[in-house]
């Protein structure tokens, strides 16, 4: 709800604005949903808009307008116009015409003052003031207490009419539309406001003057880098006006001042989210480094608001507790199990989400960036099919990475109900996943729709983790999946850095953490399930990864930390490697099998190559039949006897050791290619 303190007044122009539509079946004082020039299709309920109680033109008017102007934009659909707000409306303009009935504009009504008057009217009516809300599909989510929609309604109207009639350059008022900045800004987003009214005077205008030359003449910073500033920098114009109400500037900001803050920021509950916490080290040290952001630019450029002791002396880098860098532990990512589910029931979701979801985990691209993907964001090479979008955050224009032929696929299809939908008019910009209607109409899909929808799908399908747990989606987890994998999949960490435009090897780093420790965890599946391997006699025995290593004199984090170094096409070898090899140099038929190496190790990922060497041995034996060629039938039938043991084995093991072919990103000739071009 918009705090205004300026007044604001119509002029001759807002009028005629006003009335210039109002002709024909707008003029009515009645208007019948049946009739409504922008009714799309039938609906068998009748219902009507009814602003005959207000007798005052003008008034009248501006709410025929504020209603014609909503369901032409279509900010106001017909179902609520017609169903929800009628009477609300009804309601409403009885109050108008029993208390205000002589107003010349909606917003000369004192809006605080109003308020109580019409709540008290409305209790009187038996109407609702307030609704607690829950939504059945997000179960979740705790209950809130908004505002009746009676009380909606006159808010709706009286901020609509303030913005209408406030001709003031947008960064005169209390709260700016990002929309009227002019400054290029992240439109998956759902909120456009920059609300300075809680922001105390007397420094309310030394703020608005800092961010105005930060965001908009210099656009040094982002708009959500700005509504950050706003958050955290409240807490200290808070503090100010609290202990110095008579202050009018910070020139006699001391050492003390900054002192006494950090322990009244390190008390105080700061909102993430839906909870309240006590901030943390990373909290505390994003507030106090926003802070001393603030104190050396306005020194720096000498504003006379500014104090008159230097930020070196009033905040020191002592004060500012070191930010945690997050572990790999704390990284969420998408793990296979929850990817997994969330295939299944897939086609649960709205067939708009879909296909982003899809692209977030193929491209690695952030929301956002996937979001803002155009319609022919995608190339067809010789090597193969390429996705090029901007990576907003890193200011990387038409970045690009390799897709498979299916992602592909799914992209097409996009691109050609985007062209079918939309028009130059409802997607000027050209995205292809575009809102063709509606509030955000030429905007790209809302992330934030995008989460609440996957969450309402856990929810609605019991998607768990591996705790048996509700999994919570995020949506930069899938990013952080597609960097996982790639490095799972062997990928040069330089390689994933370029691929994923990471600005530095830092977050690529935390992925090799996560790939080591998934590395751990699954060797130790396989010392503890599913693993075989021959002993001196040419037995298939259960094997132990551990005492097997300790048998041979090799670490078993060696194994761990080198698994891609130890793997055979048709097992691991784990014999240390200070020892030599006697069967290396032979090449004619796998040699560890042949001569039962007591280094040699099988577990269930190699149980496809086994079945496929099986398969056509025995497809070789049949020709060598009827051929007459018994001799090769000899040689190769000791073989087809020990690879079928060898798997026979691995299958009454149970377990699964490591990812299968068809849940990884790049396999094959795609992963050579990713190898090759990025």
């Amino acid at each position: 709800m918009i705090q205004n303190t300026f007044k604001i007044k119509p002029l001759p122009h807002h009028l005629e604005q006003i009335n210039e539509p109002l002709l024909g079946y707008w003029a009515n004082d009645v208007w019948d949903v049946q009739e409504c020039p922008f009714l799309d299709k039938h609906y068998d309920w009748n219902r009507k808009l009814i602003f005959d109680k207000v007798h005052n033109l003008r008034l009248k008017n501006e709410l025929k307008y504020y209603f014609y102007k909503g369901l032409q934009e279509t900010r106001i659909s017909i179902i609520y116009a017609f169903m929800h707000y009628s009477p609300c409306l009804k309601v409403f303009t009885e109050f108008i015409s029993r208390y205000y009935a002589d107003l010349d504009s909606i917003i000369d009504i004192p809006k605080e003052k109003f308020l109580i008057e019409y709540r008290t009217f409305l209790v009187e009516k038996g109407k609702s003031v307030e609704i607690v809300h829950r939504k059945k599909s997000s179960p979740w989510m705790s209950p809130t207490v908004q505002p009746s929609l009676y009380i909606r309604l006159f808010l709706q109207v009286y901020d609509f009419y303030y913005y209408f009639y406030d001709e003031r350059e947008e960064t005169d008022k209390d709260c700016w539309d990002v929309r009227n900045l002019k400054i290029n800004y992240n439109n998956t987003i759902s909120r456009y406001s920059l609300d300075f009214s809680k922001i105390p005077q007397p420094y309310r205008q030394l703020f608005k003057k800092y961010i105005k030359t930060c965001l908009v003449v210099q656009q040094s910073i982002s708009f959500s880098t700005a509504i950050c500033y706003l958050n955290r920098l409240l807490f200290f114009f808070t503090f100010l006006k609290e202990k110095y109400p008579e202050w009018k500037e910070l020139n006699q900001l001391s050492r003390m001042d900054i002192e006494e803050y950090i322990e009244y920021l390190r008390h105080s509950t700061i909102k993430k989210g839906k909870y309240l916490i006590n901030p943390d080290h990373n909290y505390v040290n994003r507030f106090l480094i926003d802070l001393k952001t603030f104190i050396s630019y306005i020194q720096k450029f000498e504003w006379e608001e500014a104090p008159i002791k230097s930020v070196i002396s009033l905040l020191s880098i002592e004060d500012i507790p070191k930010k945690k860098r997050a572990k790999a532990d704390e990284i969420k990512y998408i793990p296979d199990e929850v990817w997994e589910q969330l295939v299944c029931h897939i086609n649960q979701l709205s067939s708009d989400h879909i296909p982003i979801i899809l692209l977030m985990e193929a491209t690695g691209f952030r929301i956002s960036d996937v979001l803002s993907l155009i319609i022919d964001c995608l190339v067809k090479q010789e090597d193969g099919w390429w996705i090029i979008g901007d990576q907003r955050k890193v200011s990387y224009k038409n970045h690009k990475v390799p897709i498979s032929e299916e992602i592909a696929n799914v992209v097409l299809v996009q691109q050609e109900i985007t062209k079918k939908r939309s028009s130059l008019d409802t997607n000027p910009k050209k995205y292809l996943f575009p809102v063709l209607k509606g509030k955000r109409m030429g905007n790209p899909i809302s992330q934030d729709s995008i989460k609440l929808n996957l969450n309402k799908l856990a929810n609605r399908c019991n998607i768990k983790d591996k705790d048996g747990e509700i999994y919570w989606f995020k949506n930069h987890a899938f990013r952080h999946r597609y960097g996982v994998n790639l490095i799972n999949n062997g990928m040069n960490i330089l390689h994933v850095q370029k691929l994923m435009a990471h600005a530095s090897p830092e977050m690529t780093l935390v992925y090799a953490q996560i790939h080591d420790q998934t590395l751990r965890d699954e060797w130790e599946k396989a010392r503890d399930n599913g693993a075989v391997r021959l002993d001196t006699r040419g037995e298939v025995i259960v094997a132990d990864l551990a005492q097997q290593a300790k048998e041979n004199g090799v670490e078993l984090e060696w194994i761990r930390h080198n698994m891609d170094s130890i793997r055979l096409d048709h097992g691991f070898c784990v014999k240390s490697p200070k020892l030599h090899c006697d069967f290396l140099e032979q090449t004619l038929e796998p040699p560890c099998i042949k001569n039962n190496c007591r280094s040699f190790h099988v577990d269930k990922t190699f149980l496809d190559y086994y079945q496929e060497q099986i398969s056509k041995m025995e497809a070789d034996i049949e020709v060598y039949k009827k051929s007459g060629r018994l001799r090769s039938i000899e040689l190769i039938e000791p073989k087809l006897k020990r690879y079928k043991e060898l798997a026979n084995g691995l299958l009454h093991t149970g377990g699964i050791f490591g990812l299968d072919k068809t849940r990884r990103e790049y396999v094959g000739d795609e992963r050579e290619k990713v190898m090759q071009n990025v």
